[in-house]
């Protein structure tokens, strides 16, 4: 593997590579945050705020991410012109859909993973409030007597009265 091959390998690493994760995770974090906002009206706009803001968030990351890696690729190149081929300089050129359309596609694909992510808690909540919670008004008859039946009697004014029948 020539030099100008460890470089381009290497750059795809830089230092905003964390970027695009964090805000993705972040993201999840966020959404699931929210989720707890018992107000439905205003949960459900807040989540699409930040849909819309986390998603562009992640563009601007990975737009710097894919800069900084061709910047240090073209740095290095124009450094270092005798370690270069011909077949490098036309790398070099040729993807530049990368610069363009890389951005746009990291920022739909997490895009993505904010609705599924949305979707799965709201899935998720709907099937807890359907959930039945039995309460103790809904206790049936047979409960409610056998409480009754067991409690002691006591002389004491301050306890409730057991029934007798």
């Amino acid at each position: 593997m020539d030099p100008f091959e460890q470089i381009w390998e290497s750059s795809r690493i830089n230092d905003y590579s964390w970027g695009y994760p964090a805000v993705v995770w972040a993201g999840v974090g966020v959404l699931v945050a929210l989720s707890l906002i018992r107000h439905n009206a205003f949960r459900r706009i807040l989540k699409v705020v930040a849909i819309f803001g986390l998603a562009m968030m992640a563009t601007q990351w990975s737009a710097s991410e894919i800069q900084e890696k061709w910047r240090i690729r073209r740095e290095w190149a124009d450094t270092h012109p005798a370690e270069m081929t011909e077949q490098g300089y036309e790398a070099l050129t040729v993807d530049g859909a990368n610069l363009t359309l890389g951005p746009l596609i990291y920022g739909f694909r997490s895009g993505l993973i904010f609705i599924g992510v949305a979707a799965a808690l709201f899935v998720f909540r709907v099937a807890v409030r359907k959930r039945p919670v039995k309460t103790p008004d809904e206790a049936t008859p047979e409960i409610k007597t056998k409480v009754t039946t067991d409690l002691p009697f006591s002389d004491n004014p301050y306890h409730p009265p057991a029934d007798s029948g």
